[in-house]
């Protein structure tokens, strides 16, 4: 087997596909047209902010009868099929697009249509190969990529509204979460921060629970044909992250930082402002349409908090805090326990 490392841009590729000198082998393709409008957007829009997606793979044989060689595309096919339609004007590109919404090809302006016709595209040709062999190389491929982690998996089954929400809002909000010091990059990498965020929108949808993978699973496929809420659930991200981004700074890096106590320091200050279901029955608080009462008394509150759980003092003034943030920290008796106590130091109580 030999394989050709090549490019190719938008253009030739168009090119070839009209020309038939490349053509979809269905024995290895899945049927056109399984990615929804808004994963097309998504793609799209990639190569629009000019950033890289996985190569495609073609074979390539001789045809006797034009003698001639073709290539068949054996992975790739919804990415070559979407970028054409794009260029045909099939596709009105979506909210997944930031700077795109609404238009067509058509519709962007003459050095934009130029730039995307000109991104350039990496290939891998595989020359003298039969089809075991082929198969072969790929099972030898997938048997060195490492297991799907619960996010992964929930973003590779879903395709729908609730998927790409999160997605979009771990694009806008990651470098956040790492730059406070809730997510290593390694971290991101692998989806931490859609499956936290998702976590966060479990709480606006459902109040304190008890985290699995089975119930974000539930959260993805309830939303995932129509996510009535989405505009509800925007609101309040962008509204939590710029008051932790502005008056919540002096807790950056600190213990108030840990996945869990932000995810907890979300559901209290979620809950002081627009209230979250069961919320007044488990916290014994109900909403006073803001985050807090005097900023700076908070933000001592919650930094002696943070100091107090950096130190494992289970023994002083915030020992229940403390010890809710030791040991399992997803349960909901450590979840309400930790949120009704960052709600008494929101309140300087």
């Amino acid at each position: 087997m030999k394989i050709n490392h090549s490019e190719y841009t938008i253009s030739e590729l168009l090119g070839m596909l009209k020309k038939r000198e490349v053509f979809i082998n269905k024995t290895y393709q899945r049927g056109a047209g399984l990615w929804p409008d808004t994963a097309r957007t998504y793609f799209i829009d990639t190569i629009l902010e000019g950033f890289p997606f996985p190569k495609l793979y073609f074979y390539q044989s001789f045809d006797r009868s034009k003698r001639k060689p073709i290539k068949e595309v054996v992975d790739g096919q919804q990415r070559l099929t979407t970028i054409r339609d794009f260029v045909e004007n099939k596709i009105r590109l979506g909210s997944a697009s930031s700077n795109y919404s609404g238009l067509k090809f058509d519709d962007l302006d003459e050095e934009t249509q130029e730039e995307f016709l000109m991104y350039t595209v990496p290939a891998d040709v595989i020359l003298a190969a039969d089809r075991p062999i082929l198969l072969e190389m790929f099972r030898r491929i997938n048997s060195y990529t490492a297991p799907l982690n619960s996010a992964e998996k929930r973003h590779s089954e879903f395709q729908g509204a609730f998927k790409w929400f999160i997605n979009d809002n771990a694009d806008k909000y990651s470098h956040i979460l790492e730059e406070y010091g809730v997510l290593t990059p390694k971290q991101i990498v692998r989806m931490g921060d859609a499956e936290f965020l998702a976590e966060l929108s479990l709480v606006i949808d459902q109040g304190i629970t008890y985290k699995s993978a089975q119930t974000l699973k539930k959260l993805y496929k309830k939303y995932d044909e129509e996510f009535s809420n989405q505009e509800k659930h925007q609101k309040i991200f962008d509204s939590f992250f710029d008051t932790l981004t502005a008056d919540f700074e002096p807790l950056r890096d600190s213990f108030m930082m840990k996945p869990y106590a932000l995810h907890s320091l979300f559901t209290a200050m979620t809950h002081l402002k627009y209230g979250i279901p069961n919320g007044a029955e488990m916290l014994s608080y109900t909403p006073i349409k803001s985050y807090y009462e005097d900023l700076d008394c908070a933000v001592s509150e919650l930094s002696d908090l943070a100091d107090a759980h950096e130190t494992q003092d289970i023994e002083g003034n915030h020992s229940g805090y403390v010890k809710a943030c030791l040991g399992t920290t997803t349960k909901v008796a450590q979840r309400k326990t930790r949120s009704k106590a960052i709600i008494q130091a929101l309140l300087c109580e």
